[in-house]
Order: C-alpha cells, then sequence, then structure tokens
C-alpha cells in the first residue's frame, strides 16, 4: 500500500536504470507512477501475478471516486533468458473509460547481447462517443562488450493517427531511433546520444523555427546513482 513507479513499459522511471537518456513516446504518455493497494501473488516457478486498485494515473491524492484496476502477468524460463511481462490499467464507468494492455519481452540471446520488445495500446471511450486508442511498438538491441561500456539502439514506431494525444496537435504517426552508447565508471554512466524522429506530417519545428516532418538531435547526457 502507497505509491510505486509504474509496471507498465519496457523504460523505467529512475533515470540511471535506462539505457537510452531519453524517453520513448510510448513511455512519454504513459504512466510513470501508482498510489493504491496491490498484491503480488506467486504462481509457481517463474510466474506471478499482480493485482490492485489506484487512484488516476499519476495522483497521489484526488477527490475523484474514479479508480484504476491495474494489473501484471509475469513469467519467464527457467534460466532467465526470456522474461515475458502482460500489463494492464483500466477504468471505466462516469465521463470516460479507459484500457491500457502492455507487452514487454526480454530475451539474453548471448552473454553479450540482448533484445527487449515493447508494444502498447492504450484505448478511451467517452460517454457519448465512439472508442480511439493509440498504440506503439519499439525494439532494443543492447551490446555489452565490456563491464564499463555498452551501446543500445531502439527503434520505436508511434501510431496516433486518432488524435488522442497532442502531438504537434495535429493526428499522426512517428517513427524514431535512438543510438546511446553508455561509459560506466563506478556508479557514473556517460551517455552521447544521437536521436533522429521523422513523423508522417510537419510536427516538428527545425532550427529556424520552421514546421518540418523530421528532427535529428544530440545530447551528452550522464546519471549517477548512490
Amino acid at each position: 500500500m502507497g505509491k510505486w513507479a509504474t509496471h507498465i513499459g519496457y523504460e523505467l522511471v529512475d533515470a540511471y536504470l535506462n539505457r537510452n537518456y531519453s524517453m520513448d513516446y510510448m513511455f512519454s504518455y504513459g504512466p510513470f507512477s501508482h498510489t493504491g493497494l496491490k498484491a503480488d501473488i506467486g504462481l509457481g516457478g517463474k510466474s506471478a501475478l499482480m493485482l490492485g486498485v489506484a487512484n488516476p494515473s499519476d495522483m497521489v491524492t484526488t477527490t475523484m471516486s474514479r479508480k484504476y484496476a491495474i494489473a501484471q502477468f509475469s513469467t519467464g524460463t527457467s534460466n532467465d533468458k526470456v522474461k515475458a511481462f502482460l500489463n494492464y490499467q483500466g477504468t471505466y464507468g462516469g465521463s470516460y473509460s479507459l484500457t491500457q494492455f502492455d507487452l514487454v519481452v526480454t530475451a539474453a540471446v548471448t552473454d553479450m547481447f540482448s533484445i527487449g520488445y515493447n508494444g502498447t495500446v492504450q484505448s478511451v471511450k467517452p460517454e457519448s462517443g465512439s472508442s480511439k486508442s493509440w498504440w506503439g511498438s519499439a525494439l532494443y538491441f543492447n551490446v555489452d562488450p565490456s563491464s564499463s561500456f555498452g551501446i543500445t539502439l531502439r527503434g520505436e514506431y508511434f501510431d496516433n493517427k486518432k488524435g488522442i494525444l497532442s502531438i504537434g496537435d495535429i493526428p499522426t504517426s512517428i517513427f524514431d531511433i535512438t543510438l546511446s552508447p553508455n561509459f560506466k565508471v563506478g556508479n557514473l554512466t556517460i551517455i552521447p546520444e544521437l536521436r533522429l524522429d521523422a513523423g508522417k506530417d510537419e510536427i516538428f519545428v527545425d532550427h529556424k523555427s520552421n514546421p518540418t516532418k523530421s528532427t535529428f538531435t544530440g545530447i551528452l547526457a550522464a546519471t549517477y546513482h548512490f
């Protein structure tokens, strides 16, 4: 009982736990935390079930009577090389209904190479209206030649063609690819990151503030944990 980081998505709230510094679109528009009550139930072997009830996403306190049901089913192989998590949140009745399903799969191919997958779909239905949804899908390729150096390539497709989310105020879809080397020195990780975002429509702006369909950015980030 209390507040905890969300179970939905491949990426995590604590920056130092992510290999990419910038967030993908799915995690940017997904929940970050939940406040409520949950139970973790072991099902034997590598399988487990989480069930809970919480305030609306990211709200610690609220005067609203609306609550969210949350759940996660997790499983994996006996050697932990493949793990899968099926995640859920939903709320129903009143002025709107919301349902979100999310799948995360990780696979350790070799000691140096692993793959991650995240797919999510969220549907929203107003009290008087039809249901609309947005969805996304991403792959993460991780290579770790040594304990002090690794690199991750993330590719994501994000579909908001129904215009549920306000991305440039235009219903559209986006493909983004992010390359993130990780240089580790103790608890410090330095991440020089390159990212390309390409939209179906002109939802970005260039260096002259003109509308454009794509943008290419670079950042130098660092994370440290105690």
